[in-house]
């Protein structure tokens, strides 16, 4: 019977996963939809956690990580946007016209909608990169360094 061995696996599934991310980004993040972000993020996060599995004898997985995490917390501050937006259409939805407590609810929905923005072109900004590059450039380089190491484990 043929054993697998972890490297080639955790390969597989960081290959399948890391295109899920790169395909997935830019329409997500050009239409900027909660949903289409959200799950992107899910994408990010389960990339990152195949990844996180390879550290140990994948060096250059270092680098990986560093880059989804950086995508994985500026989606998570437009995640934290979207769900506060949410709770506070649903608190105004339940007031009447006349509420005292309206101007509040409408004060921190307006705070909401100008943080989303801000989240929103944060992520547009990391993805779109600097003079150094890309954001889908450098994660692509870095996920190739680190498969490259899983490969030169060798196979038996």
């Amino acid at each position: 019977m043929k054993t697998r061995r972890l490297g080639p696996f955790l390969a597989r599934a960081i290959r399948k996963r890391s295109r899920r991310v790169l395909e997935d980004g830019p329409p997500a993040i050009g239409r900027g939809r909660d949903a289409d972000l959200h799950a992107l993020r899910i994408a990010v996060k389960r990339l990152r956690y195949a990844v996180e599995l390879t550290k140990t004898f994948a060096p250059e997985a270092a680098e990986t990580l560093k880059q989804l995490a950086r995508l994985q917390e500026a989606l998570g501050s437009l995640a934290d946007a979207d769900a506060f937006a949410r709770t506070y259409a649903a608190l105004g939805a339940e007031l009447s016209p006349g509420d005292p407590r309206r101007p509040g609810i409408d004060a921190l929905r307006e705070a909401t909608r100008a943080e989303r923005g801000h989240a929103l072109a944060a992520v547009r900004a990391l993805w779109a990169g600097d003079e150094t590059g890309s954001y889908p450039e450098r994660l692509a380089a870095s996920i190739s360094a680190t498969l490259g190491s899983l490969s030169e484990k060798g196979e038996s």
